[in-house]
Parts: C-alpha cells; structure tokens; sequence
C-alpha cells in the first residue's frame, strides 16, 4: 500500500479545536490517520476518538498505524451521512469536537487500479469506497449528454462541458468502451483548448466525475448537520476543503447556524497553509481551513 499524504493544517486545526484530555472527538475523514495522531497525543486517559472513512483500505492503514492508542480510538468503515448511526452504535449522545479533512488523499490518487488520476492508467472506476456503488466507466456509459454537461459545469466548473459531453456520446455511438483513465484525459485533451492555463485540461472533468460518483457534496451536507446536533454547546467543529465547491458549501452552513444564533465562527477568513507548508508539501496549497463553535 502506497503512503498517504501529509494533511494541510494540522498545527492551525490542533490550535483552534484545543484537544484536551477527556475529549470525545470525531476525525471524520480519517485518511492515513495524521491528524488522528495529533489530537490522540493530546487526548490520552480516558479521552476517545471516533475514526471514520469511506475507504475501507484507510480503516486498515489506521488499525495498523494508531495501535498503540487501542483504547482510546474506534474505527468505522462509514460515509458522512452515516455519522449518527456511528454514534449510536459507540453509545456516545454527544461530542466536544468534530473535522471533516476533505478531498481525495494521494494514497488514492497513487494508485492506479483506483482510477482518481489521468496521470497513471487504471481502470475508471474513482470511488472513494471500491465496494459500494458504480465505479466512474458504468456510470459514464449510460448517462445523457445533457446529464454530463451538467455534471462537468456544476461539479467541475468546466466551461467545455458541452464539448467533453458530446464527445463521449460520440465514443459510445461508435461502440467504443471508455473504461480507464488515459483514455478520458486523452479525449478531454482532443476537445479542451488548453490556452494559458497550468492545469491539465481533464482536471476538472476528473473532479467532476468523483464528486458525482461519491455524492460527496450530498454527503458533506448531511455529515455537517449531523455532526452539529451531536455536538455539545461549547463544542468547535472545523472543516479543512480543497476546492471552491467544498468551500462555499462549508461556509454556507457555517453563516446559516451563525445566523440562528447557533454558532460563533472562529475563522472571520479561512485560513490557508503557511509560504513553509506550501513549500514543504504542495498539495496542501489549496487547503482552507474553517471553524465554528458552538453556542445552543
């Protein structure tokens, strides 16, 4: 199993959820289990932490990785819409603090056979959870035209959705499969203008897709309200996104409950990763962190 990636932030979410010992903390994105680690250090005795992830190989990677905090952690292969059966199942009617660290980790995008990345071949399959659901090729082989270009302009942001849209129906009309990655980025490239921009032009396609494919903002809307009714007034809740979509959601939610008197933010702005994390780890340059606590 290749390594996951160094999360952005950690020292500036430690900071503003203050873990102490005793604490019951949910990571609700466990990934490879580094900011786990940071709040376990700081929870040990009788504190707890609930460990939760789509991806049942994180599960795996955790149980080996925080062993040595057996007592103080429990692990759940769930989604985010799943928090509170979790809960329930673990006996546990409130939390002190709760993070969502969104986005796909690069264990996931340095495997192949996951099918995240048009940078190696593999099959298109890009769900978070290889075991559930349909994996990106069969969902592609049967949708509209219209209902890609949707999905390209609305989770990818892609001004070209039409044209990647009916290039696809094209494939499909002269039976051809588009079942692994190179084969997208190579017909994304065919239609996208590449003009002035540094990204590759399947970015955003390949973006779309996964979101679509993992419900993930249905499932970040769900997660973010049921992690606020189990969290306990005085409780802080924090969420770390990587793009625009994530972001904007995540900040909507947080000024709805401000509004209702529920919540007091704690970053006016997002906050982002230091010149030195940026340089130390590009991928966390994208990161923004937001946090709230709660009031009633």
């Amino acid at each position: 199993m290749s390594e996951y990636h160094i999360p952005a932030l950690t020292r500036e979410l430690v900071e503003l959820l203050e873990p102490e010992p005793g604490m019951v903390i949910v990571d609700a994105t466990i990934g490879g289990g580094g900011q786990a680690l940071a709040m376990l250090e700081r929870i040990q005795g009788k504190g707890l932490l609930i460990g939760i992830d789509r991806d049942p190989e994180a599960i795996s990677f955790c149980q080996a990785r925080l062993s040595s905090f057996a007592p103080n952690l429990k692990l759940f292969n769930a989604r985010f819409s799943q928090l509170d059966e979790v809960l329930a199942r673990s006996g546990i009617k409130e939390v002190d603090r709760v993070y969502f660290d969104l986005g796909v980790s690069w264990h996931q995008l340095s495997e192949p056979e996951r099918g995240f990345s048009f940078l190696q071949d593999g099959p298109l399959d890009m769900r978070m959870n290889p075991h559930q659901g349909e994996p990106a090729w069969k969902i592609l082989s049967r949708l509209e035209q219209r209902e890609l270009e949707k999905i390209f302009r609305e989770y990818g942001e892609e001004r070209y959705s039409r044209r990647v849209a009916r290039a696809i129906i094209r494939m499909r009309e002269q039976d051809e499969e588009l079942k692994r990655t190179r084969q997208l980025a190579e017909l994304v490239e065919k239609v996208v203008p590449r003009g002035k921009q540094r990204v590759h032009p399947a970015t955003r396609i390949f973006q779309a897709i996964r979101i679509y494919v993992n419900q993930e903002l249905e499932e970040l809307r769900l997660g973010l309200e049921k992690a606020f009714n189990f969290l306990k007034a005085g409780g802080r809740i924090a969420v770390i996104s990587y793009h625009s979509l994530e972001d904007r959601l995540v900040k909507f939610f947080f000024k709805e409950r401000e509004k209702a008197g529920e919540l007091k933010i704690l970053t006016k702005k997002p906050l982002s990763p230091s010149w030195e994390e940026k340089k130390q780890n590009p991928k966390s340059r994208s990161a923004k962190l937001r946090a709230g606590e709660k009031i009633k």
